[in-house]
């Protein structure tokens, strides 16, 4: 089973997505801040990573800057997920190493097709 580690700020957020994303046969981890992501990919690096742009502690772009910073985590796929409708926003994302940018509300079949195709499932 793919492991997703699902990192937003709001608690139900992360709650509806991991629900809905295990309907889809995947694995959720679950992270409230971008610390808290990074601690959970140092113990058990997830097939991909779905990411809030903001958060208070550490936002959406430190935390992809981080990851990629990594050699152990450098090539994990990631997908931002945001209220965002910021295109320089956007193209930060894309330029620090995300590989998709949605905007929500999310719509889950677009989520879980493109985090299949980023696990190669």
């Amino acid at each position: 089973m793919r492991r997703v580690l699902i990192v937003d700020d709001e608690i139900e957020t992360v709650r509806m997505l991991a629900l809905a994303l295990e309907l889809f046969g995947f694995e959720p981890m679950e992270a409230l801040s971008g610390a808290e992501a990074l601690r959970q990919i140092e113990n058990r690096v997830p097939d991909a990573v779905v990411l809030d742009l903001m958060m208070p502690d550490m936002d959406g772009l430190q935390v992809i800057r981080r990851i990629r910073a990594d050699p152990k985590s450098a090539a994990l796929p990631i997908i931002v997920v945001t209220a965002m409708v910021d295109r320089d926003a956007e193209e930060g994302c894309r330029q620090a190493g995300a590989a998709h940018f949605l905007r929500k509300p999310v719509k889950i079949e677009d989520l879980a097709s493109l985090l299949q195709s980023a696990t190669g499932g």
